[in-house]
């Protein structure tokens, strides 16, 4: 990968579960740094990685407002140099968070949704993967 930039927003969702202790369910508490750190791949690469710990909520409790939001500070990364954006969330709604957020971007920057359905605590669990490959897509000069 070249030294290209990229903006990784951490949302919540499955892909950043961990187990409650009072609950012993599993809630989005996962940082946006605890996420990248599970990607080994990633600790090498050329380019920089700019993270941003947005929200940490189910995919279905997010709302217009976040949203909205989340577009501003994607537009903000874009103009302080990243040249792509990874969005980490919740499937429940990552495929209207990806059709708003394309609606909502005018540039050419990509911006890669990506989740999981396997939640960290469960063996093969796939966000660190899925990570990996939105990673690589949005710093992609193609």
């Amino acid at each position: 990968m070249s030294t290209r930039t990229v903006a990784i927003f951490s949302l919540g969702g499955t892909i950043a579960m961990a187990t409650d202790p009072a609950t012993g369910g599993v809630v989005p508490a996962l940082s946006a740094h605890e996420l990248l750190d599970a990607v080994q791949a990633l600790q090498g690469l050329d380019g920089g990685l700019r993270v941003h710990d947005f929200r940490r909520l189910p995919g279905a409790s997010l709302t217009f407002d976040d949203l909205s939001a989340l577009s501003d500070a994607i537009a903000d990364a874009f103009q302080s140099g990243c040249d792509g954006a990874v969005v980490t969330q919740g499937t429940d709604t990552i495929e209207e968070t990806a059709y708003l957020l394309d609606l909502l971007h005018a540039g050419d920057q990509p911006i890669v949704v990506t989740g999981a359905m396997r939640d960290p605590t469960q063996p093969g669990a796939d966000g660190p993967a899925n990570i990996h490959a939105a990673v690589i897509t949005a710093a992609d000069p193609n």
